[in-house]
């Protein structure tokens, strides 16, 4: 595991996470190990869901919460590095990640943590043009509502532990509040430094 190159990708819903893992990966020959995929994966076991169905956030975010403060705190991501090892796969982004004790398992494997962000208003907008899950559903306070419950977390050790933490303490943070182009050359100049 010592020679795993590792990116721990963390932000806010709708930011544009699953898209700066992509850039990413194209851009640094990194492969998406997605703990949000894990999370639905084992959503839909839960929720005895139909294999192709996209669970709700709200449970995604009950199931995620039971995992990170009944089961362990970096349960998803360590099931990421542990497909990593048994995959072989010696570069990796890890994206979704929503607490700091996923963070400290991504720092704890020599990785750096990257997280997203974009104006409220905006990830909105993408949330609901995207029409992935039930989010087409909420209007632009029960987004926010939810929004901050989420950025301020409850898992790990109780409030404040959430996707705000570990943004304070990322290796690097881009707003990302325009065009694709310009996520690239963001990510392009801030992470290449730092996989040196």
């Amino acid at each position: 595991m010592s020679t795993l190159h590792l990116i721990g990708l963390a932000g806010t819903a709708g930011a544009g996470k699953d898209s700066a893992a992509d850039l990413l990966a194209k851009a640094f020959g990194m492969q998406n190990l997605s703990s949000g995929d894990a999370l639905r994966a084992i959503t839909r076991y839960v929720y005895r869901l139909q294999p192709n169905f996209n669970p709700v956030r709200d449970q995604l975010y009950e199931v995620g919460n039971h995992i990170r403060t009944q089961v362990n705190p970096a349960a998803l991501v360590q099931l990421c590095i542990l497909q990593a090892q048994v995959l072989n796969i010696d570069r990796a982004i890890i994206s979704g990640l929503r607490s700091m004790g996923e963070a400290q398992a991504v720092r704890d494997a020599g990785g750096i943590i990257v997280c997203i962000d974009a104006e409220a208003h905006i990830r909105y907008n993408r949330m609901f043009a995207r029409g992935r899950d039930a989010e087409t559903d909420k209007t632009l306070e029960e987004f926010l509502e939810q929004d901050e419950r989420e950025n301020r977390g409850i898992s790990d050790l109780g409030p404040g532990r959430g996707i705000k933490a570990i943004t304070d303490s990322a290796d690097v943070v881009i707003m990302n509040n325009g065009t694709i182009e310009e996520l690239q050359l963001e990510l392009n100049n801030k992470i290449a430094p730092l996989l040196q």
